[in-house]
């Protein structure tokens, strides 16, 4: 058994560049491009960040719609893959939230706004059901995810 300890890795052909041999041995994954370039845990109840990784700031625009600022821009606005999904309580102080699979979210650009590679915007909602109809809504647990590439 061997242990490898080192702060830093460097491509040799391509400076920033890692490939790392895939299962079977017969094809190679780039490091940088599998590696998330944001996250957020976000508590919109209580507009509280619980925890977060290249984001410079969190800007709670109303229910359920928030813009991400990231530390480090994307090399790209479009050139980007965003994950989102919430957490639902029971009932998340709101009965029109009630149940385990009343949540949604997504990410949009805020509809005809032109993407950015600075920030994302991403909403959390719940669905329609016979006493409410569907709408944006504060969770517990809002999650964001950015991949693609750092400027």
């Amino acid at each position: 058994m061997a242990t490898l300890k080192t702060n830093t890795l460097t491509g040799t052909s391509i400076a920033g560049s890692i490939a790392v041999t895939g299962e079977g041995n017969s094809t190679t994954t780039n490091l940088q491009q599998g590696l998330a370039k944001h996250w957020v845990n976000y508590d919109s109840s209580d507009q509280a960040i619980g925890g977060s990784f290249n984001q410079s700031s969190l800007t709670d625009n109303a229910a359920g719609d928030y813009t991400s600022s990231y530390t480090s821009n994307l090399s790209g606005a479009e050139d980007k893959c965003i994950s989102t999904n919430v957490w639902n309580t029971s009932d998340d102080a709101s009965n029109i939230n009630a149940g385990s699979t009343r949540g949604g979210a997504n990410a949009d650009q805020a509809g005809d706004t032109a993407q950015s590679t600075s920030s994302i915007n991403w909403m959390s909602y719940f669905g329609s059901s016979a006493d409410a109809n569907a709408g944006n809504a504060d969770f517990d647990g809002n999650y964001c995810m950015t991949h693609g590439d750092l400027a």
